[in-house]
């Protein structure tokens, strides 16, 4: 009976383990589909040429229509919801090709604070995105994503 019950545990184990893969289905986007989400987004909330020239760089002034923005993005992107926040683990994932995942765990870990402060959805991931802008992320991503 020792063995049946060790065999059970295993299969409860393996059941969560197999649960918890199907509910996280996300993968990591390529650089066309980031630039698609992006023009998405920018169907939604158009930039004016200034903006677009700090698009290129990837540095945001603090503007309604750029935090609008950025909200589209990081949400149809699948690595920020607005109830719970941003998914780390999946940024992360995101980011490795772009620096050592020991790098980017402690960018994403430092910027991806858990809105303590009660900020609006938008203010919260400008935060966010301002943050992760001072590190070296930006720079090396838009050799992968290119511009729009």
């Amino acid at each position: 009976t020792q063995t049946y019950f060790k065999m059970k545990y295993f299969i409860v184990i393996l059941a969560a383990v197999v649960l918890a893969q199907a509910q996280d289905d996300w993968k990591i986007k390529s650089a066309n589909e980031v630039n698609d989400i992006r023009r998405e987004c920018h169907k939604e909330h158009p930039f004016n040429e200034e903006l677009q020239k700090h698009e290129e760089v990837l540095r945001f002034p603090d503007e309604d229509v750029v935090r609008n923005y950025e909200v589209c993005v990081f949400t149809k992107w699948g690595v920020f919801d607005p109830e719970t926040g941003f998914k780390k683990d999946r940024l992360v994932r995101q980011f490795e090709p772009v620096l050592k995942r020991e790098e980017i765990d402690e960018i994403i870990g430092r910027c991806a604070d858990k809105n303590e402060q009660g900020s609006p959805v938008d203010v919260w991931v400008y935060r966010f995105q301002q943050c992760v802008s001072r590190s070296e992320i930006p720079p090396n991503f838009l050799k992968i994503i290119g511009k729009l």
